[in-house]
């Protein structure tokens, strides 16, 4: 029997979220209280350890060879789908993450109430610098405008993100 396997429509997201998550980083390594970065006033006080540990394979990445690819990278391969497939309903944390190719089991590092921040209430989240990551990403407004709800019915979710070109589906 065939195996039904979901990808990100697109990988670079995945991609781009790890440059924009290293660069955030790099901010607070390296930058100090009075410098001025993207994302406004650097603080240095944020948790680089949980940026580290973000970093370290929770975000897909399907660039290595199946021999080279890490254990904690098939586990977050793993964790991914298994969130696609063995799940009746989704926070809009996760449904975000899964969008961008981020292990939904790191949802709580996530404003909890992103799914009512507006563009307007975009300033809430200026100290916390990883929701604002995700915030402004063009997938978390069309994921808002879809649903904009705490719990998402995770078929719907899939039926919306495969017609969306945001998913696919393989059949291995």
């Amino acid at each position: 029997m065939a195996k039904l396997e979901y990808r990100l429509f697109n990988e670079k997201i995945a991609e781009t979220i790890r440059i924009e998550i290293g660069r955030l980083r790099d901010a607070l390594l390296f930058g100090s209280k009075e410098k001025v970065h993207k994302f406004g006033k650097v603080d240095i006080t944020c948790d680089i350890a949980t940026l580290e540990i973000l970093l370290s394979d929770y975000i897909l990445d399907y660039s290595e060879v199946n021999s080279k690819v890490s254990e904690r990278q098939l586990k977050t391969r793993q964790e991914w789908h298994d969130y696609l497939t063995k799940t009746e309903s989704l926070s809009y944390n996760e449904c975000l993450l899964i969008l961008l190719g981020v292990s939904p089991t790191l949802a709580d590092l996530l404003e909890p109430k992103l799914y009512e921040t507006t563009l307007r209430d975009e300033g809430n989240l200026h100290g916390k610098h990883l929701s604002l990551i995700f915030f402004q990403r063009k997938e978390n407004h069309l994921l808002r405008e879809k649903f904009g709800a705490e719990k998402i019915d995770t078929k719907k979710f899939i039926n919306w993100a495969l017609q969306s070109s945001l998913l696919r589906k393989n059949v291995a």
